[in-house]
């Protein structure tokens, strides 16, 4: 936005630009072009080079990504236990785990909502069940606040064969 659109011989002004940065942490390059009517001066390019910076918040990531629950009677739970950390900047809140309708395997996480803060971990316990017979290749959603998960949350796979 240009503050004054005529200026006289040696009048100057200011001019502000204004770039939505909201969800884009990193390095940019900007060109603003300027038009004028000043002979040999119609076009005025500007090059403008910054870095973003990341707005704080959680962030999560777990360890084990894929857990193999081996061979398991139908019917059967077994207990698991995830390590959770939160290497963001802000307080992590665990909220459910959960898995998509009509997988072969539910989940049930009692000790949630679970927080974890800036820069420590956590162990996230809970119970797989399974209730289809055959091998299962399926994913849990560890759900959350984290700024780096989908809002479908952070996926794990659980793998296995119920007889």
């Amino acid at each position: 936005m240009l503050g004054k659109h005529t200026l006289k011989a040696g009048e100057k002004t200011e001019l502000k630009a204004v770039f939505n940065t909201k969800d884009a942490p990193g390095p940019f390059e900007k060109i603003t072009t300027i038009q004028t009517d000043a002979p040999g001066q119609e076009q005025i390019e500007l090059f403008m080079v910054g870095t973003v910076k990341e707005a704080p918040g959680p962030k999560i990531t777990i360890l084990p990504r894929r857990i193999d629950l081996g061979i398991l009677k139908l019917g059967e739970s077994k207990a698991q236990v995830i390590s959770a950390t939160n290497p963001g900047e802000l307080p992590l809140t665990i909220t459910g785990i959960t898995t998509k309708q009509g997988s072969s395997v539910s989940v049930a996480a009692g000790s949630l909502p679970l927080t974890v803060a800036a820069g420590q971990k956590a162990d996230v316990r809970f119970t797989v069940m399974v209730g289809k017979s055959g091998p299962f290749s399926e994913r849990i959603a560890i759900e959350s606040n984290a700024k780096n998960a989908p809002k479908t949350g952070f996926v794990i796979l659980v793998t296995g064969k119920a007889e």
